[in-house]
This record gives structure tokens, sequence and C-alpha cells, in this order.
């Protein structure tokens, strides 16, 4: 359940709380009921895109590591998030280029890998294969 959810539900417990009085079993029940069903909603909507969950939690983990805080992995996380496809590419066109200059070991060897950079339309093309392969695979479902 999104956060957003959880928060406007115990806000809504929380108004029953104080307004005893005012409320009836009935109505606590059925805000109970409301709440288990957006829990088992999103429980569903999780498990139905399951690839994509499990990329999500690789992706946290790692901010997690990196960042040492909760709140802060998961603000980068949306952050990333919204960054179009398109920009993603060129960015990890860059980061391949990068690496590959970094491996380099001598001055000749970082010509070689300047002269044979990673072209954008080269990272697209294997992006592209790459993605298709994982989701084709059933075990990357499970």
């Amino acid at each position: 359940m999104s956060w957003i959810y959880k928060k406007n539900i115990a806000r809504i417990f929380n108004a029953f709380k104080r307004n005893k009085d005012k409320i009836y079993k009935e109505d606590i029940d059925a805000l109970k009921s409301i709440n288990e069903l957006i829990e088992s909603m999103s429980e569903q909507s999780t498990k139905d895109n399951l690839l994509y969950a499990k990329l999500l939690c690789i992706f946290l983990r790692q901010n997690i590591h990196y960042y040492k805080d909760v709140k802060f992995a998961i603000k980068e996380l949306k952050f990333q998030l919204h960054i179009p496809l398109e920009t993603q590419l060129q960015m990890l066109t860059y980061d391949l280029n990068m690496i590959d200059l970094q491996n380099a070991v001598d001055a000749v060897d970082v010509l070689d890998k300047m002269n044979n950079a990673w072209t954008k339309e080269q990272v697209v093309k294997s992006f592209y294969n790459s993605a298709n392969d994982l989701l084709k695979e059933i075990e990357n479902y499970s």
C-alpha cells in the first residue's frame, strides 16, 4: 500500500479514536475492511508486476547501502524513476564509455577505447535486446 494511503487511513482511525462516542463499531469494521482491501490490492499489484518489483527492490537496496538513509534512498529512487528512458540511456552510454576509459591500462588502450567508444545507437540496441531477454525468461517472474 502506498505510504500516502496508509497515512490517510491512519488519520481516519485516529479521528475515530478521538470521537469514540460518535463512532459505531460498524464504522470501524467498515474502515478496517477498506484498509484490508487496499493492502490486498497493493500486494496483488506488486505480484502482477513482479519483475518491476524485483528491480525496484534491487535499486532500493543499492541506494540504502550507498546513502545509509532509507527515506533519502526512496527519494532518490523516485527522482531516478522520473527521468525519461531516453535520458537514462544517454547516461548509460556515458557511463559505459567512462568505465572503458577507467579500465584502460595504457595510452594505446585509452586511444583504442576512445576510437571504439560506445555509441548511443549501440547502447540502445543492446539495452532493448537485454531488456527483452530478461522479460522472456520465465524464471524472472518467480
